[in-house]
């Protein structure tokens, strides 16, 4: 036990900390700690391993490195589709790909890349052809706060992206994953007519491409979300429905046993086989087999050691899992599933359900809700910003009604319509389920999530010291300690005055300024194919797990690269923050005005119409009585030089270069009027027009200015203190050793 203790630490921090001070101090404790108590040298065992385990594993499935390329643009490449993200032209896809050059990879290790295809033909899951496709490293944006699609990207082993060259595709193969296509175009097929098709669906294949973006968010706001990602709940009711069917089974046939053979053992191995196939046929998909392999460690420990030893499967069940892929750390479901269930294990050892009333039952579901509720509240204000509060109540009608009805029907309707049709069965009812499903969408927003905004991780850890000190502690005032030690610390910590967010989103500008929680909002990146947004996938979501409050909102000017993301902000429901700047539609300049945010001073320049977007570009300066930051769009030399000869005050300590720091901008004559000691240049990272320019960097370097650019470092944040300012970076802040930035 001891060493798989250490094993879950050790991995814990070989994926968090490796290659910095933290890892060597931990390590340095176990090492003392084993020294004088014996129980600790199991646990450097098992420290050990986990890094052996991690390097290993690292080396074998995620390190792979492109061919050098020398003078060609393309390689030669064989690719398995794995997911179509879009099926409209250009198709969007997720690829296998088992043959890179001369390289051929097994499919199990082979590296994944997301890939745009302009082909006529169709691709499906499984379709495997040869093409020529030009590739780079998979590198996104990177934000603060939000959600980090490279991360992302690295658990689920997509290390390039690129495009496909061909125009005519020759599929050679399509039979993977044909059990799992099948099944789940079989459940699309009873289903169809069906008004809650996308459910129905979820729930038996794990698969959520049929629910659209509002479905998800309902659900989600609902705290029901966790009910349609096949896990720990849908492993154990789909084993259970295969234990009591075939105990039934077997005592109405009056089948002869032999004594010797363990009723029990056979129930629970059929259980289990009925758990694995619906694993199989969801793709293996994480959350799944993660549950799969809990159930597994739980009926071993049960059969073999002859008791239940719950905390023990708990705990080897994690080891496997890590030793299967110790980079599951980064998943946040990994720590939910296992927190929930020994949160429940807790509660029904207090209470025992076995023999209980139906009252004292009943009471018991509520007690584990409400013990759920408590115990996974820090991860959810952490991963999620905010709780559901409507889910507290609402859960404890959707579990049983999930658990005793639902699926039971599902896998019934599943099972039998492969023999008979059962589409009168599922007509009686889908009406009811989906008069429940309105009664949901009808229930008040403000009801549904409550928004915190961000809170650190120091916060949760406290947090569950607490709690930890509450259940096994005698004296209950101990557990003051942590929360006093908090507050202490969040009292004499300094915190700025106010803060400018420059946000990493490729070729483009947009840029959120933070003061008393309230926001100012300086354009809203690129759009691209009316598919993707940045306002949707950074700006929106920046907002919402910070809880602020948008108050006013300037567009510079109307290039997709500065306004692209402006519609998406209007839908949202932003568009009266426009009216101060814009009085008369965002297609009009900005309004030449000085105005009071909060105490920061706001003040645009009068644009003389130059007849082309970038020099009618709204300039704009922030000021407090010791720090102003500079806004300039795409302007050139020659607004440059018209702000200068209108005798304005352009000095200021932090500035947006012009135009992302183009060669036809930031003149030696408007550097020397700004002066800043700060420069920001938003560009793409190796965009194709090479900014900043090399002359450009250097004229500031002559200055002596720090220049910072996002599309290298990610979000730039700049806080404000009375006296100083302060520069943070988001790869610098939240950057991993396994991911090469």
């Amino acid at each position: 036990m001891w060493i798989s203790l250490g094993f879950v630490c050790g991995s814990i921090a070989t994926v968090f900390y490796f290659q910095t001070l933290e890892f060597i101090l931990i390590t340095i404790s176990i090492l003392i700690a084993s020294a004088y108590f014996k129980p600790f040298s199991n646990v450097l065992l098992g420290f050990i391993c986990a890094i052996f385990a991690i390097l290993v594993h690292f080396t074998l499935f995620y390190s792979f490195e492109l061919p050098a390329q020398g003078e060609k643009y393309a390689y030669s490449v064989k690719l398995v589709v794995e997911d179509v993200v879009s099926a409209n032209a250009p198709q969007y896809i997720k690829a296998k790909i088992i043959k890179l050059d001369e390289q051929d990879y097994a499919y199990f290790t082979a590296p994944s890349a997301m890939l745009s295809v302009d082909s006529a033909q169709i691709l499906e899951v499984g379709a495997t052809f040869s093409a020529h496709a030009h590739l780079k490293n998979f590198r996104s944006t990177k934000n603060f706060t939000v959600f980090d699609n490279q991360l992302y990207a690295f658990t689920q082993k997509i290390f390039f992206k690129g495009k496909v060259l061909n125009k005519n595709l020759i599929i050679t193969d399509t039979k993977r994953n044909q059990h799992v296509i099948a099944y789940r175009h079989y459940i699309k097929h009873i289903f169809k007519e069906s008004k809650l098709n996308w459910l129905y669906y979820t729930l038996l294949t794990g698969d959520k491409s049929l629910m659209n973006f509002e479905q998800k968010l309902t659900m989600q706001t609902l705290g029901l979300s966790h009910l349609l990602a096949i896990s720990g709940l849908h492993i154990s009711l789909v084993f259970g429905f295969a234990f009591f069917v075939t105990r039934s089974l077997v005592s109405h046939a009056r089948i002869r046993i032999k004594q010797t053979i363990n009723l029990a053992t056979c129930y629970s191995l059929m259980g289990f086989i009925a758990a694995f196939v619906y694993v199989y046929l969801s793709d293996f998909i994480v959350s799944a087999t993660r549950a799969l392999i809990m159930l597994g460690c739980y009926l071993l420990l049960y059969y073999l050691a002859k008791q239940s030893l719950r905390w023990r499967s708990i705990l080897y069940a994690l080891v496997l899992v890590l030793m299967i892929n110790p980079f599951n750390v980064l998943n946040p479901g990994l720590y939910f599933s296992f927190l929930a269930v020994v949160i429940i294990f807790i509660v029904i050892t207090k209470v025992p359900f076995k023999g209980a009333s139906v009252i004292a039952k009943v009471g018991m579901l509520c007690a584990i809700q409400g013990a759920l509720f408590i115990g996974l509240l820090p991860l959810s204000l952490y991963f999620f910003n905010g709780v559901s509060l409507a889910g507290l109540v609402l859960n404890l009608i959707a579990i049983p009604l999930l658990a005793f009805i639902i699926m039971p029907l599902l896998l019934v309707v599943a099972i039998l319509s492969s023999i008979i049709d059962m589409s009168l069965i599922v007509s009686l009812f889908d009406p009811v389920l989906y008069f429940l499903y309105q009664q949901l969408m009808a229930i008040p927003p403000g009801w549904r999530w409550f928004n915190v905004g961000t809170i650190t991780l120091d916060i949760v850890m406290f947090s569950y010291v607490t709690m930890l000190l509450l259940y096994l502690v005698k004296f209950k005032w101990l557990a003051c300690i942590p929360l006093s030690v908090l507050l202490v610390d969040s009292y004499f910590t300094s915190k700025s005055d106010w803060q400018v967010n420059i946000f990493d989103v490729g070729h483009g500008l947009m840029v959120l300024l933070e003061k008393d929680n309230n926001a100012l909002i300086y354009d809203f990146g690129p759009s691209y194919f009316n598919r993707f947004s940045r306002t949707r996938s950074i700006l929106l979501p920046y907002i919402k797990a910070n809880n602020l409050n948008v108050a006013t909102a300037i567009l510079s000017h109307q290039d997709n690269d500065h306004a692209g993301g402006v519609k998406h902000f209007i839908e949202a429901g932003f568009e009266s923050t426009l009216s101060a700047f814009h009085p008369n539609g965002i297609p009009s300049l900005c309004k030449t005005m000085t105005m009071d945010f909060y105490g920061l001073k706001i003040q645009t320049f009068s644009s003389i119409t130059f007849n082309n977007n970038n020099d009618d570009s709204c300039v704009v300066k922030i000021s407090s009585a010791q720090h102003s930051v500079l806004f300039t769009g795409d302007i050139s030399k020659q607004r440059e030089h018209a702000l200068i000869a209108a005798g304005y005050n352009l000095a200021s300590n932090v500035l947006i270069s012009p135009h992302h720091g183009s060669g036809t901008s930031s003149s030696s004559e408007f550097i020397a009027a700004v002066n800043p000691k700060v420069v920001v240049h938003s560009s793409a990272y190796k965009g194709q027009w090479h900014f900043p320019n090399d002359e450009v960097v250097a004229r500031f370097n002559k200055i002596g200015a720090a220049q910072y650019i996002t599309g290298q470092q990610g979000q730039i944040r700049i806080k404000f203190y009375s006296t100083n300012l302060h520069v943070e970076t988001a790869r610098e802040r939240e950057s991993y050793w396994f991911i090469k930035d």
